[in-house]
């Protein structure tokens, strides 16, 4: 089975972590990494990301690219401008567009049929449609690659990691976005959390696993922030949803008097405070021939 061992360490010994639309997500007993032991082959993820699956994005594009991906183009700005810039996963192509638009030069890739054309024909970017390793890019070709909310989708995040490392130009920085399992956010939910999706989200990493697989795959974290994903009003509804009798009646109560906390919705959070998303940028300290 694909991804049966822990990515991270290796470990083949796991405890249930919890079971959600029929699917087991694990945990390792060795070094805590969360992630579903039987991931779905490359053709059944294809099929994934159609249209149906987009079209729930593009209803809230405009809320991304105002309280996300201007804010990460500011970030990136600080750290590396200007530079050729890859987008994996880019989707629609609305940050790969606003990343055009502010002096990068840019490329993406994309695994969806649907969405990789929506960015051709509703932008005019260069999209190669299918998976990173068929891309066929040049070593050190890239002075910044981005993985916003991608790096819990892959099949491999080690290998996956260890590519993009090759992909980067000398001291080449790497921007993502990820779930972060630690959150209160995701402990408070559990198996209720928004993110907490195993069809597609093979991989769940806080602080401390995101940071060690980064280093061994060559990068040292320059930045590390986290934001509400999952506001309380979000969790309370989603509790609501499982719980019956006087306590569903309770849980939507309290969700729509929490309803207020919605502004602090891809708000950065001080770092006390561990929000249910780590952005994380990274710059590439060592080459693979250097592993």
């Amino acid at each position: 089975i694909v991804g049966s061992s822990c990515n991270l360490c290796h470990n083949i010994d796991w405890e249930l972590y919890c079971r959600k639309e029929s699917i087991d997500v694990v945990r390792c007993t060795q070094c805590g990494l969360v992630y579903v032991p039987d991931i779905k082959n490359e053709s059944d993820l294809e099929k994934h990301y159609s249209q149906d699956y987009f079209e729930p994005y593009l209803k809230e594009e405009k809320t991304h690219l105002n309280k996300r991906f201007n804010k990460s183009i500011k970030e990136l700005k600080k750290i590396q401008f200007p530079g050729a810039l890859l987008d994996i996963g880019c989707g629609i192509g609305s940050f790969l567009n606003l990343a055009g638009q502010s002096g990068y030069k840019v490329k993406g890739v994309e695994l969806s049929k649907y969405a990789a054309a929506y960015a051709g024909n509703n932008f005019g970017l260069d999209v190669f449609n299918g998976k990173l390793e068929d891309a066929d890019y040049s070593p050190e070709t890239f002075d910044i690659i981005t993985l916003w909310h991608i790096l819990e989708h892959v099949t491999d995040p080690r290998e996956f990691l260890l590519k993009v490392n090759g992909l980067l130009k000398k001291n080449g920085v790497v921007g993502m976005e990820i779930p972060n399992i630690g959150s209160i956010a995701a402990r408070i939910s559990g198996v209720s959390w928004e993110l907490m999706s195993p069809k597609e989200h093979f991989f769940y990493f806080n602080p401390d696993i995101i940071k060690r697989l980064l280093r061994e795959t060559g990068f040292s974290i320059i930045k590390a922030q986290s934001y509400l994903w999952t506001t309380p009003e979000m969790v309370l509804r989603a509790k609501a949803e499982s719980a019956r009798g006087y306590k569903k009646c309770i849980m939507k109560i309290l969700s729509f008097a929490c309803w207020g906390f919605s502004v602090l919705r891809f708000r950065t959070l001080p770092r006390v405070v561990q929000g249910d998303v780590m952005a994380i940028y990274a710059r590439k300290s060592r080459d693979l021939q250097d592993k």
